[in-house]
């Protein structure tokens, strides 16, 4: 995350050559697992999609942001198959407290923005637009990741520690983490991570107010959380509530030129996904092809009068959508089978907070084409293996929900 976009390559080729040095001198042993086929698979339905698509010179480029999605199961499959059972339980606990040091990180470094610059609001170089300050959103975080992706990484983190909050109650250093990675959401305030992150926490806390309490108590509570936080949000005033205060509507103007005559956050998304639909209809089966998807996408914008979005090149912002687009039906079924394995593995062995991670993460998806860039392409291939491998592979994988939680049945 600390590093540019587009250094990522070099990073994974170097992990690349050593992971296969290991492997001849048998320091590491090769692994097939069935989170490996998912992401072949899926890698695979794009590779395929180059063959009908006409300009493969961008569909190269597409298949070569994608490739670690297939890369980086492979090398986690090796890397965690040498780790013993204890090894293997202390791997994510020390990834969320790693992602909690991202805070006093980018705070550091915007302190020393706004002192440098005069001012702690950050502003587009060209324009001069505010965009926020440096301590929120794209001025926290932009100079080195979106927000929305870092976004990705923190929620999935969050939602792993409040487990670890839950099952170890004791350990302060991990209440400290949640703390930090919850900051650094708000900061970041990327709108649909945070409500994403917001409907996965409460159905975790349904499900154990069900185990550990009663269905009755559980509704009655959920209702009155629910309740009283629209009250709040309600009456609160408009620029209090941010980034989130233009969510209220939806309607929109296709036709304005820019994102404030015509759009809010969720709306803009609403005309996106209208243009990529008409083309998904011409080509259901199979899509547009990993090399013409974009061009298609803009020729609809073109078509629907959608100025803003033609002119700024917007993705539809949905991978679901995103991928059937370029690879049709065949696409999208390799993409839910991947996310859908790991929700089967982990309702059948009971590890409901890596359920919940992964909703989370799907939820994200809805909302952001996240495989369109590496940053996102990373994050799926890297954090999806590691739940699988380091949490539901652990020893006393058949305990109740109760047992994980600290209770006895």
């Amino acid at each position: 995350m600390v590093l540019p976009e587009n250094t990522t390559g070099t990073v994974l080729f170097l992990f690349l050559v050593v992971t296969v040095y290991l492997l001849i001198i048998r320091q590491l042993m090769l692994r097939w697992t069935s989170y490996i086929g998912w992401s072949v698979l899926l890698y695979g339905v794009y590779v395929g999609s180059i063959f009908y698509s006409e300009h493969k010179d961008e569909g190269l480029i597409r298949l070569s942001i994608k490739f670690p999605l297939m890369l980086l199961p492979a090398l986690i499959a090796v890397y965690t198959g040498a780790l013993v059972n204890e090894q293997r339980g202390k791997v994510l606990k020390g990834l969320t407290r790693l992602l909690a040091l991202v805070l006093p990180y980018l705070l550091a470094v915007a302190v020393y923005r706004s002192l440098r610059s005069g001012t702690i609001y950050y502003t587009y170089p060209g324009s001069g637009e505010v965009i926020s300050t440096y301590f929120t959103y794209a001025g926290l975080s932009e100079w080195v990741i979106h927000p929305a992706y870092l976004a990705l990484w923190t929620g999935t983190g969050l939602v792993i520690s409040v487990f670890y909050n839950i099952r170890q109650p004791a350990d302060r250093w991990q209440w400290v983490t949640s703390a930090a990675l919850l900051v650094l959401m708000v900061l970041l305030q990327s709108r649909m991570n945070l409500l994403a992150l917001l409907v996965v926490l409460l159905a975790m806390a349904v499900v154990l107010m069900i185990k550990l309490l009663s269905l009755r108590v559980a509704l009655v509570l959920t209702a009155s959380v629910i309740l009283g936080t629209g009250i709040i949000l309600y009456h609160l005033p408009s620029k209090w509530l941010g980034r989130f205060a233009d969510l209220t509507s939806l309607e929109y103007n296709i036709e304005a030129e820019t994102f404030h005559e015509g759009f809010n956050g969720f709306t803009i998304r609403l005309a996106e996904w209208k243009c990529a639909w008409q083309e998904i209809r011409k080509r259901p089966l199979l899509g547009s092809g990993v090399g013409d998807s974009r061009y298609h996408l803009e020729e609809s914008y073109r078509r629907n009068n959608f100025r803003y979005g033609y002119r700024e090149k917007f993705n539809a912002h949905n991978q679901f959508i995103e991928t059937t687009l370029a690879t049709g039906i065949l696409g999208l079924t390799a993409l839910i089978g991947f996310f859908a394995n790991v929700v089967y593995r982990a309702a059948l062995l009971r590890r409901w907070h890596v359920a919940a991670a992964c909703g989370y993460v799907v939820l994200c998806f809805l909302s952001e084409s996240y495989l369109e860039r590496q940053w996102g392409v990373v994050f799926t291939g890297m954090m999806v293996p590691l739940m699988l491998e380091t949490e539901i592979a652990l020893p006393n994988e058949k305990s109740s929900l109760k047992d994980q939680y600290g209770k006895t049945t």
